[in-house]
């Protein structure tokens, strides 16, 4: 069945209405007649006509939608529309689309029928084969194909295969690096983690070829994806519902077997949640224990936490997605560990955390829908868990104040990390009183000096760049610094009270 909504917005759009009453809309629709005088009415079906006064007037409690608008008091289920499509037409498109419909919901059935039935991803995609008549297979994370229906495996490119270690499968297909390294280079990937639902592409490697493209995820992490190849066809809405629905039923599948570990499965992980738990006492039993797993104790440390954007079950995490992780910062670790992802970075050389290193943090967060608290990097070993606090507070501060950002660091956020430790009262007394004076004569006399002084702070006290920030020429600027400094008795010269000024609009904007 098909809910009354669904089928009113496509049959607006197709033939350009405009419904101009409210209607049941979570009424589920099983059939579509035209409207008679001798119409029995039954509760799923939905009725076609143009008003008459031989029809009677449905019974409230039926499902009757008109699609005219009638004369007087109509009921609720009826729907009123500008103009009346010619009846045989509009029946016609509602009874395509409730078949089309039917047909999506059976095959869809099969399809969650052999899988609760026990015959494996195999037999799924088997089965989904028969019904698009199209090679499909399903890839993980890492581009490792998981399964492959039998036209992909006739396939003349893309795939190599080499013979199985299991008994059960004679031969095992695997797409080729030449496939993966064009699925990066033409941004298919990006779409695969971006789209919510199967989309189609030509790339520039095969124009003659349509792919159909659906992630498959676990807990809103993207785990693998469903590829269909078309041909030299254009994706049909019954191609990307199924190709849709099939990647949906292989993230049921892959759910019952090891697709997802509650942590990272390397055998350091227990090590790196004692070292954040803080439950070492000597440096040099740290650096013995890495030498043991076969990891370098190095000079230079940096936490930073990873947690995802949207609600899932964050002790779940894909494998193959942390060794990406840890792939892109050589000898890091990487742990699952109060419910989100630390990365433990671990070098011999200075970290600075510019643009150009966190660049790969930053594409993965991206890729994944995660945003980062990095905290500052260190070289005591020893105080791990207090930078891996910092890295936390660093990313909950970060999201409240610049909630667009997918990095936030406690470098840049050094002062608001300290104001949390103090009470508003606190804070708010320790605003320089020079500050509440202007912003009291600002208020009585309508100038403009905190304003003045705060550009000139923010733009490294350079009159020229302020001058142009406030949209104001230079003498005018120069005016009202002088006028500051006799209200104030100060030299603008002043770095130390300078600094004061600073911190007092910092707690300022903090407490606002």
């Amino acid at each position: 069945m098909v809910r009354l909504q669904e089928i009113v917005q496509k049959v607006v759009t197709h033939f350009q209405l405009i419904v101009i009453e409210e209607y049941h809309t979570e009424q589920l629709i099983h059939r579509v007649e035209i409207l008679t005088p001798q119409t029995v009415y039954t509760p799923d079906t939905l009725y076609l006509a143009e008003h008459t006064e031989s029809l009677p007037a449905p019974p409230r409690d039926m499902v009757c939608c008109l699609m005219t608008a009638l004369p007087g008091d109509a009921p609720l289920s009826y729907i009123h529309i500008t103009k009346q499509p010619p009846l045989p037409a509009l029946y016609q498109f509602i009874n395509e689309l409730l078949r089309f419909e039917a047909t999506i919901e059976m095959q869809s059935n099969q399809l969650y029928h052999a899988l609760y039935q026990g015959r494996g991803l195999k037999d799924v995609i088997t089965l989904a084969e028969r019904f698009l008549q199209y090679p499909i297979s399903v890839c993980d994370a890492s581009y490792n194909m998981i399964e492959t229906s039998p036209l992909m495996q006739q396939m003349s490119y893309g795939l190599e295969s080499k013979p199985s270690a299991s008994p059960h499968r004679q031969t095992r297909f695997f797409l080729s690096d030449f496939e993966v390294e064009s699925l990066k280079r033409t941004r298919v990937v990006e779409q695969i983690y971006r789209s919510p639902s199967a989309f189609g592409v030509r790339t520039v490697d095969h124009p003659d070829n349509l792919w159909v493209f659906c992630a498959i995820r676990l807990q809103n992490v993207m785990t693998g994806y469903v590829a269909v190849c078309m041909g030299d066809t254009e994706a049909t809405e019954y191609v990307l519902r199924m190709t849709t629905i099939l990647a949906n039923i292989c993230a049921i599948e892959m759910q019952k077997h090891e697709f997802f570990v509650t942590r990272t499965g390397m055998k350091y992980e227990n090590f790196l949640v004692d070292l954040l738990d803080g439950r070492f006492t000597d440096v040099n039993m740290i650096s013995s224990r890495l030498e043991l797993l076969d990891r370098r104790f190095c000079k230079f440390f940096c936490i930073a936490v990873l947690s995802c954007m949207e609600p899932h079950d964050s002790n779940l995490f894909n494998k193959q997605q942390m060794n990406a992780l840890r792939a892109a910062y050589p000898n890091s670790m990487s742990v699952v560990y109060r419910d989100a992802v630390v990365l433990f970075l671990n070098q011999e050389d200075p970290i600075n955390l510019s643009q150009d290193f966190t660049r790969k943090l930053a594409e993965f967060s991206t890729l994944n829908r995660m945003k980062a608290g990095i905290s500052q990097p260190f070289v005591d070993i020893m105080k791990i868990h207090d930078f891996y606090t910092q890295a936390v507070h660093a990313l909950e501060i970060g999201e409240q104040t610049q909630p667009d950002r997918l990095l936030h660091y406690a470098t840049e956020l050094l002062p608001q990390y300290l104001f949390r430790s103090s009470s508003y009262t606190g804070l708010e007394i320790g605003i320089h009183y020079h500050i509440r004076f202007l912003q009291g004569y600002d208020n009585d006399y309508h100038t403009e000096f905190i304003t003045t002084l705060r550009a000139y702070l923010q733009n490294d006290r350079n009159a020229t760049r302020t001058a142009e920030a406030l949209h104001i020429h230079r003498s005018t600027f120069f005016y009202r610094i002088k006028k500051i400094e006799e209200l104030l008795d100060i030299s603008i010269t002043d770095s130390h009270l300078l600094f004061l000024y600073e911190l007092s609009f910092l707690i300022w904007d903090y407490l606002c």
